[in-house]
């Protein structure tokens, strides 16, 4: 019995801790609520026919990287699964393996959504960015308002709906 809750808990940490891989930092977090809600309002923008072009590839790449990124996380769950299941399993030789490949993640991330925000930035213009900055701060005027209430009304109190940016997971 007690081996048996060892195994479990021991299960419990690793699927946990991998949980917390790249994706779930807030920098990552904000980047992904700023693509999905560029794709919600472009209407509001007002964008032109070759700026929603552009904004099509540019939210593609964005896309196309991130499941990249999470093929790549689910392939470490399995390699830790594998790991877990041998005899000669070290818990912290995983742990520094882990935070060494979740630095590099995350460098590589962080530098990846800035390339892109960049180029959202140099697509708008600067009537553009400035109505995006007046919605998002509008959007999370209305998400704390609806915290204080005791409602989460989902994310960023509606107007973000889980749909908005299919795939993208952030």
């Amino acid at each position: 019995m007690k081996k048996t809750v060892i195994t479990v808990l021991g299960v419990l940490m690793i699927a946990g801790t991998l949980m917390a891989a790249p994706g779930r930092d807030g920098s990552r977090d904000h980047a992904g609520m700023l693509f999905r809600l560029v794709s919600s309002v472009r209407a509001e923008l007002g964008l032109n026919e070759t700026q929603n072009q552009k904004l099509d590839q540019l939210l593609n790449e964005v896309r196309t990287y991130w499941q990249s990124q999470m093929k790549g996380i689910k392939g470490q769950r399995d390699k830790m699964m594998d790991e877990f299941v041998s005899d000669n399993f070290n818990a912290e030789a995983i742990r520094v393996e882990r935070q060494k490949l979740r630095d590099q993640k995350r460098a590589e991330i962080e530098k990846f959504l800035a390339e892109k925000i960049q180029v959202l930035h140099d697509l708008l213009t600067k009537e553009q960015r400035q109505k995006l900055v007046t919605i998002m701060k509008q959007k999370r005027q209305n998400f704390m308002n609806n915290m204080r209430k005791g409602r989460r009304g989902g994310r960023m109190g509606g107007g973000m709906q889980q749909g908005a940016f299919p795939g993208m997971g952030m």
